[in-house]
């Protein structure tokens, strides 16, 4: 097979840029607790259904033999907790140069809790934070008891 004919299975990637590329998520995905190394596959399996990825895509792209495609990064970014811009630097979309960075460029699989908050906001000193969470908490019961009288209002009319 000629580079050219690699080049196109492979992504539009090098094979070694699709190497770097390969070594880079399958490391993170370490790193994020995917046993992807496993010889029974439930790592790779697991990664695959975090990220939205067809598992046989995403075993063939660990092996090196395909790429994946750009579509299916910011779900992989998700899973691997690492940032989507990250991805499509790394896996040749676009130059880390025509990327500008991002204000945040973390990429959360989830919300984060208010004592998170709390610490990305810098809130250290204790009786601080005390208030901090005990206002969070104030305030999501507040609404929660909003939505609670809106459907109960809505219930009625009906």
């Amino acid at each position: 097979m000629d580079a050219k004919q690699t080049r196109s299975k492979a992504g539009g990637l090098p094979p070694g840029r699709l190497a770097i590329f390969v070594a880079y998520v399958a490391d993170a995905a370490r790193r994020a607790g995917y046993d992807i190394d496993s010889p029974r596959g439930g790592g790779k399996t697991q990664l695959a259904k975090d990220a939205g990825i067809d598992p046989s895509t995403l075993s063939r792209f660990l092996a090196g033999t395909r790429s994946i495609e750009p579509g299916s990064f910011e779900g992989l970014a998700r899973a691997l907790r690492v940032p989507v811009r990250e991805l499509l630097v790394r896996g040749g979309v676009v130059s880390s140069e025509s990327l500008p960075e991002w204000p945040n460029p973390d990429v959360r699989s989830r919300p984060i809790t208010p004592s998170e908050a709390a610490t990305e906001l810098g809130i250290t000193d204790p009786v601080n934070r005390e208030m901090f969470l005990a206002m969070v908490n104030r305030l999501r019961r507040q609404r929660a008891a909003e939505r609670d009288d809106a459907d109960g209002g809505a219930a009625a009319e009906a």
